[in-house]
């Protein structure tokens, strides 16, 4: 890289949707995907940078502003003229009376006016792709930014999984924006290689433009932590009770069913055991619902979701965690945020052998692998780490050790800086 590499940058950070940025920014409970984004922004703050946020607050207002909380609609020049409120209002009424969907045009519009007017000072955009969202993408062509779009997954493809697919012509307009974001971006950053190939394969991107970031943990904040274990222990009314842990939202694969499986015969060898699962979504009616059925009610504690800035202390109070996946008819595309947070923590881990997970884990040395769906075998591993305090004892003190050499928030900044830097300069990016 040149010297340039080490200047402080104006750095836009895009968002699908304010609210839920919002309160991760403020530490309330938040998904995954906007705690990464949260931390990735106060990371690069703490480097030196400048940052401007944007987001849709609803489908006719935008924040794009560096101040989290005082924030109010961005302002727009032609779209905030009464003949494109008209032509808006007109347009819709029309889809309405035929049937068809709000298909986002004028939204995006507008977002694209009121981010080229609020970002023509930055350096570069950065985004973490939304299923409907092209008008940071469009204000970065207009403006001629550089553009780095964040890719998670395939969120269409994800809704199909969940079984509540995208159709007709809204999924038609879902795919014309992600090929408009992907062909409009100067780099891509993928949290897999499984992400990377169905880029490559089924979107047609050019693998140049294509970097691989897995993701990171802040490992100075999940650690061991004797105070936390023994205050949270003494919450959820434990003593020396091994404790068995999950966290997570309760979606579709999470595959939480085959966990609760397993722990009814965990609790005929260890019959003090304790499964904490931490987190909500969907699902944790029905999850309720079939630990009762099992006759788990005394050995189960489902918590609700926490503020993501307890989860270590939760895991601190743990013994062993899980990652849980359900077998799957297509490539595993996740790159699972508990599981490096695990590590960190210093658990001994538990993990579906499918996707980023088996480039991770090495069974036997930094966690235990198993067939993913498999209670059975996720039983067997369960009680082997319970009864062998030394095996857990090495499983954990490796996951943390990898986590440090490999996971940490420090090296994944570094990397960031450098692409953003590659693609202010026009430079290549495909090996940084």
């Amino acid at each position: 890289m040149s010297s340039g590499s080490s200047r402080k940058l104006k750095i836009a950070i895009g968002l699908p949707e304010w609210a839920p940025f919002q309160d991760a920014m403020r530490d309330k409970p938040a998904d995954a995907t906007y705690i990464i984004q949260r931390n990735l922004s106060n990371g690069l703050l703490s480097r030196g940078h400048s940052l401007t946020f944007a987001a849709p607050m609803n489908v006719d207002e935008f924040a794009v502003t560096s101040d989290v909380e005082a924030v109010s609609p961005a302002r727009r020049s032609w779209t905030a003229s009464p003949l494109f409120s008209l032509a808006s209002k007109l347009v819709w009424r029309i889809q309405k009376l035929f049937g068809i969907p709000y298909l986002n045009y004028f939204s995006n519009y507008r977002y694209s006016d009121a981010a080229a007017r609020g970002l023509n000072s930055v350096d570069v955009i950065y985004e973490r792709n939304g299923i409907y969202n092209s008008g940071l993408a469009m204000a970065a062509k207009r403006l001629r930014l550089p553009y780095v779009i964040f890719f998670e997954a395939d969120q269409i493809m994800e809704l199909d999984i969940m079984e509540k697919p995208i159709t007709g012509l809204l999924r038609r307009r879902a795919e014309d924006i992600l090929r408009y974001n992907l062909s409009a971006a100067d780099c891509i950053i993928c949290v897999t290689e499984s992400g990377r190939r169905r880029l490559v394969n089924h979107w047609n991107v050019s693998a140049d433009k294509l970097v691989v970031f897995p993701n990171a943990v802040h490992v100075d904040r999940f650690k061991p932590d004797r105070q936390a274990r023994e205050s949270i222990r003494s919450k959820l009314g434990l003593n020396n009770e091994p404790v068995i842990l999950f966290v997570g939202n309760f979606f579709h694969w999470h595959d939480v069913p085959t966990l609760l499986n397993a722990f009814v015969e965990v609790l005929k060898f260890h019959p003090t055991a304790r499964l904490v699962l931490v987190g909500d979504g969907e699902r944790r009616a029905a999850m309720n619902a079939l630990a009762a059925e099992l006759g788990l009610e005394r050995s189960v504690i489902f918590t609700g979701i926490v503020s993501h800035s307890d989860v270590p202390h939760y895991m601190a109070a743990a013994d062993i965690a899980v990652v849980p996946y359900p077998p799957m008819d297509r490539e595993m595309w996740l790159s699972p945020l508990k599981l490096f947070e695990y590590m960190s923590a210093g658990l001994a881990v538990v993990a579906s052998s499918i996707g980023q997970i088996v480039d991770v884990v090495e069974d036997g040395a930094n966690g235990s692998l198993i067939p993913p769906g498999n209670a059975n075998a996720m039983s067997a591993a369960l009680n082997r780490l319970l009864s062998d305090s030394d095996f857990r004892s090495k499983l954990g003190a490796n996951a943390r050790a990898t986590a440090e050499k490999n996971f940490s928030w420090e090296s994944y900044l570094a990397r960031l800086e450098h692409i953003f830097h590659a693609v202010i300069e026009r430079q290549p990016v495909k090996d940084i």
